[in-house]
């Protein structure tokens, strides 16, 4: 599976050919993702993003749009990019999760500074998420339910390898939960597919 989903990202597809391959790409993608979802509880999950995940956001986006248009194609490309992560880097995608306009008003806005409080902890050792588009935060930013996010740090990579335990930490007023990784969702992030990786994503 990992051989036939790889060979597949390599390529960006305008939708007329990403069409033939579409069911299967959903198949392939979802069975990559089942392990690199973390519930922090009943409100947020986060999902660790990588070149596969990134991919797929991009060609369903591009899909939707229903014309094979390069600019098209291209903007996509650049728009969604500076969330694949490069070496010594993880990326993920922060889902606050909302089901109604009462909480879309009331609710949700009890949650801004959420990228602020998010934290990998490797062996003890904290690590701070920052966001991937600062412009989302701007002094008259309405509040997301979606943060794109990414940990940086020297020698990442060799720590997520080494780990004996990974936690994802939250420290916010509405959420104050330390989740500890299953081996499958720390292998996940061992496996993540960077950027360096792929030629259309250097």
């Amino acid at each position: 599976m990992a051989s036939d989903l790889l060979k597949i990202i390599s390529h960006i597809y305008p939708p007329s050919q990403y069409l033939g391959i579409r069911e299967r790409v959903y198949e392939l993608v979802s069975n990559y993702k089942a392990n690199r979802y973390v519930k922090v509880d009943d409100r947020l999950t986060i999902l660790f993003e990588d070149t596969v995940t990134v991919w797929f956001q991009i060609e369903e986006t591009v899909f939707l749009e229903g014309v094979d248009d390069e600019k098209i194609l291209n903007e996509a490309v650049r728009t969604y990019l500076p969330m694949i992560p490069s070496d010594n880097e993880v990326s993920m995608t922060l889902f606050v999760y909302i089901y109604n306009d009462n909480e879309l008003r009331n609710l949700l806005p009890l949650y801004r500074g959420i990228e602020k409080s998010v934290f990998l902890e490797i062996d003890g050792q904290r690590i701070n998420a920052t966001p991937i588009y600062p412009e989302d935060y701007g002094p008259n930013a309405q509040p997301r339910s979606i943060h794109y996010l990414k940990f940086r740090e020297d020698g990442l990579d060799r720590k997520i390898n080494n780990a004996n335990e990974v936690r994802l930490v939250v420290t916010h007023n509405m959420v104050n939960k330390s989740v500890k990784l299953t081996i499958k969702q720390i292998n996940a992030l061992r496996s993540s597919i960077k950027r360096s990786q792929i030629s259309w994503a250097i």
